[in-house]
């Protein structure tokens, strides 16, 4: 059987990785994770966007879903996406929802929404893609909207629907950044604020706090802040480092895209216009 799903990125509102607590909003980037299943033990995994990408997320989400029952069956799974890998976009958590959604659906095995986002997380950490299980990312993506979890206890505290008049603007530069490999030695000394901005943005103060929250991750992971002032000075909402970097996402009115835009191009890397995704991909 063949299946085919497609799940939608995000950008960070507040990063997990120094209280396990986050919170990211729904874009309309895409990922599209295609599963053909085949009468032989073999996988391959094809991912057109980016074929130097290591394959284990894939392979991880595969073997979470395949029934034991079904020893001598195995899958061509074909990954097509919009996303910039490990720029800070969610890659990995469309990814992997993409992926699980079309196993469940090509094994013609039910599902809740649950299910999905548990399987999504397990097989992002089984793949070291991960260090707080990524709820926060997972959720948005699957989702859609503005989402706040508590990743430790693989909790989702809210979600709610954000007005989607509003642009995305993302600036992404050249170099990745993998989250495996960031340094959080210093992540203590922020706890106290992090856990500010999870209650600004739980009361709807979402702009305010993913620029802090910008402010403070640049610092933290050694990012360039240089988009997200330049953004902010052009009349941006919100502007802030979106995972662990290099990329840089502001919200922002559709009148002030073209200055804020203006004000990147000097800027090394490619820049993204995106709208605001409220719509679930189960």
């Amino acid at each position: 059987m063949n299946s085919k799903t497609t799940v939608h990125g995000a950008v960070s509102i507040v990063n997990a990785l120094a209280t396990g607590k986050g919170s990211a909003l729904g874009i309309s980037l895409e990922t599209t994770a295609e599963v053909m299943l085949t009468n032989d033990e073999n996988i391959e995994i094809i991912i057109n966007n980016d074929k130097s990408e290591d394959k284990t997320l894939a392979l991880e989400c595969f073997k979470l879903i395949k029934p034991n029952s079904s020893e001598s069956i195995g899958a061509k799974i074909t990954i097509n996406s919009d996303i910039p890998i490990g720029r800070g976009l969610k890659s990995s958590s469309a990814a992997a929802s993409a992926i699980v959604l079309s196993c469940l659906k090509a094994f013609d095995l039910s599902f809740n929404e649950k299910q999905v986002l548990d399987l999504s997380v397990q097989a992002s950490k089984n793949a070291g893609v991960t260090i707080t299980g990524a709820l926060d990312d997972t959720s948005a993506c699957l989702l859609g909207g503005l989402v706040v979890t508590d990743n430790l206890s693989n909790k989702i505290l809210s979600r709610k629907n954000i007005d989607d008049d509003y642009s995305i603007l993302i600036h992404v530069p050249k170099h990745k950044s993998y989250t495996k490999d960031v340094d959080l030695s210093n992540s203590n000394d922020f706890h106290s604020s992090i856990n500010t901005l999870i209650s600004m943005t739980m009361e709807g103060n979402y702009l305010n706090a993913m620029s802090l929250n910008g402010m403070i991750y640049s610092k933290l992971l050694n990012q360039s802040d240089n988009a997200s002032v330049l953004a902010l000075k052009s009349n941006a909402l919100a502007s802030g480092l979106s995972g662990t970097g290099p990329s840089v996402a502001a919200i922002c009115n559709s009148d002030t895209k073209s200055s804020i835009i203006d004000s990147w191009k000097n800027l090394d890397g490619d820049i993204i216009s995106a709208q605001i995704n409220n719509e679930t991909g189960l």
